[in-house]
C-alpha cells in the first residue's frame, strides 16, 4: 500500500482515516493478551480495506498512564506530528505505508514514548499470524519496560532555588561639611599714647 505524501496528510488533517479510542482496568496479569485482544478487529478490519487508522486502547499502571497504538503511518512518528511529515518528504512523492505501534507513559523511558516498525501494511495480511506474534512480543517487551520504571526510585525535583534577594546598594550619605566658621580675630587696637611735651620757660 502507497499513499502520496500529500494525499497522506490532507487525509489526517481532514480526519477521513479510522480511529477509536478504548478504556482498559489494569490488565491483571499485566500482559499484552488483553490490549491486543481491543485492538486486533480493528486493525485487521482498516488492513483488510487498506485503510489508514489509528487505535489506541488507554490504561493505567501503578498509578500512571499507558497508551497503546496501532497506527498506520509514513514515518515512525504519531499522527498528532503531522506538520512534520513534509520534512522527510517531497509532498507528490509515492511512500510506503507502515504499521506501528507506540508505547506511551512516564514510566516506560525518559522520553515517555517507545516506537516499533511492525512492516508494512500492504503484506501484513500475507503473514498475519507472524505479525501479530511479533506485534506481541514487542508489546510484552514494552509491559516489563514500564513495570521496571515503576519500580525505580523517582528523582525528586530539584528544589526551586529562591530568587536572590536584590541587595539594597545603600547609598554612601553624602556629609555635607560644615562650613568651618572663619574666626574672625580682631586686632586689638593699641592706643597710641601721646607725650605731653612739657616746655620749660627759661628764666629771665
Amino acid at each position: 500500500m502507497k499513499i502520496e505524501v500529500q494525499a497522506f496528510i490532507n487525509q489526517i488533517q481532514d480526519q477521513t482515516y479510522l480511529t477509536d479510542e478504548y478504556e482498559l482496568p489494569t490488565p491483571d496479569p499485566f500482559v499484552a493478551d488483553d490490549i491486543l485482544a481491543q485492538l486486533k478487529p480493528a486493525i485487521d478490519k482498516a488492513i483488510e480495506k487498506q485503510a489508514l487508522a489509528s487505535f489506541s486502547v488507554l490504561t493505567e499502571y501503578a498509578g500512571e498512564p499507558i497508551k497503546v497504538t496501532l497506527e498506520t503511518g509514513i514515518v515512525n512518528l504519531p499522527l498528532q506530528y503531522i506538520k512534520k511529515v513534509n520534512q522527510f518528504f517531497e509532498l507528490e512523492d509515492q511512500v510506503e505505508v507502515n504499521l506501528y505501534l507506540y508505547v506511551t507513559s512516564p514510566l516506560i523511558n525518559r522520553s515517555n514514548m517507545r516506537i516499533d516498525l511492525i512492516g508494512p501494511v500492504a503484506s501484513f495480511a500475507t503473514a498475519a499470524a507472524a505479525n501479530w506474534t511479533k506485534i506481541a512480543d514487542l508489546l510484552t517487551k514494552d509491559l516489563e519496560a514500564v513495570v521496571i520504571g515503576s519500580q525505580a526510585p523517582k528523582e525528586e525535583p530539584a528544589e526551586k532555588k529562591a530568587p536572590a534577594k536584590k541587595t539594597a546598594t545603600k547609598k554612601k550619605a553624602t556629609t555635607k561639611k560644615k562650613a568651618a566658621a572663619k574666626k574672625t580675630t580682631k586686632k586689638a587696637t593699641t592706643k597710641k599714647t601721646t607725650t605731653a611735651k612739657k616746655t620749660t620757660k627759661k628764666a629771665d
